[in-house]
């Protein structure tokens, strides 16, 4: 029972370590207003009548930074009307810890600077487009029949063009196959990189010093088909999972988002990152 308690606070310490850590790396100052966003993992794609009973599917929550407590245990934070919701229970209960990696001071306001630039690597998704449904039905077929793959489940989706949307999910053991792959395809170009690893592949954050507000989309975009990417993070609005949490879209198998690697300390200039990485704006 002892060990178990020791071990307990070990691990919340390291969660603690690492959120704090983060936010200092993406240069955020004890002045400013930092801006998260929780939502439901198991709720988020799952339309449901409101009841009475029903828990919010997401929320908008803010706290200055010199007032955020040091232990995540004890971090609350606050409601456009002040009301503190406790961040690691929420999470607990299901929530999706998200923050804003941009700095604006006000939840709706004009934003201020940029903190970095970051891409979101999902190894986990096939996702693609097809133009009939015999097409599309003869690539589910491909799919899983591929044992390299390991597809778990595969859906297929008309849209309102009239075309046909394949989107298969892959299983943990060929997700780890493709982490591996990618940090070593990329090795030169994410060093000095700031890697956030997730259920299904990583937030890889470039930090930026004195960067050009005007300039972010551009290089949000080059970054995205540089490294074949989301191509939909692109926005200064942004929100990104916070290491030291639990993505629990499967409640039955949490995954800890955590920091696996630093990156160097000194920030990047956006000519310098441009360069480095020989991006095409």
């Amino acid at each position: 029972m002892e060990q178990r308690l020791i071990l307990h606070a070990s691990r919340m310490g390291q969660r603690s370590r690492q959120f704090r850590h983060f936010i200092k790396k993406l240069g955020c100052k004890r002045k400013q207003t930092l801006h998260f966003t929780l939502v439901h993992d198991t709720m988020a794609r799952k339309p449901v009548l409101p009841t009475s009973q029903s828990k919010t599917r997401a929320m908008t929550l803010h706290k200055p930074m010199k007032k955020l407590e040091r232990r995540l245990s004890r971090i609350t934070l606050l409601t456009r009307t002040k009301q503190k919701v406790p961040l690691l229970r929420k999470n607990d209960e299901g929530y999706a810890v998200f923050m804003t990696v941009n700095y604006r001071e006000q939840a709706r306001g004009d934003f201020q600077a940029v903190r970095a630039h970051f891409i979101d690597v999902d190894l986990n998704k096939i996702s693609e487009m097809l133009p009939t449904r015999e097409e599309a039905e003869q690539r589910l077929q491909e799919l899983q029949a591929d044992p390299v793959e390991q597809i778990e489940s595969v859906t297929v989706t008309r849209t309102k063009q009239g075309r046909y949307r394949l989107l298969a999910q892959r299983g943990k053991r060929r997700v780890r196959q493709l982490k591996q792959k990618f940090l070593a395809k990329h090795r030169k170009l994410i060093r000095g990189a700031m890697i956030v690893e997730t259920k299904n592949g990583f937030h890889i954050y470039w930090t930026i010093r004195n960067g050009s507000i005007s300039r972010f989309v551009s290089i949000q975009q080059a970054l995205a088909r540089k490294f074949n990417s989301d191509p939909k993070i692109t926005d200064l609005t942004r929100v990104m999972r916070v290491p030291g949490f639990y993505h629990r879209k499967n409640p039955a198998s949490p995954y800890l988002v955590r920091v696996k690697r630093w990156g160097r300390k000194q920030s990047f200039t956006q000519p310098e990152l441009i360069r480095k990485l020989g991006l095409s704006l």
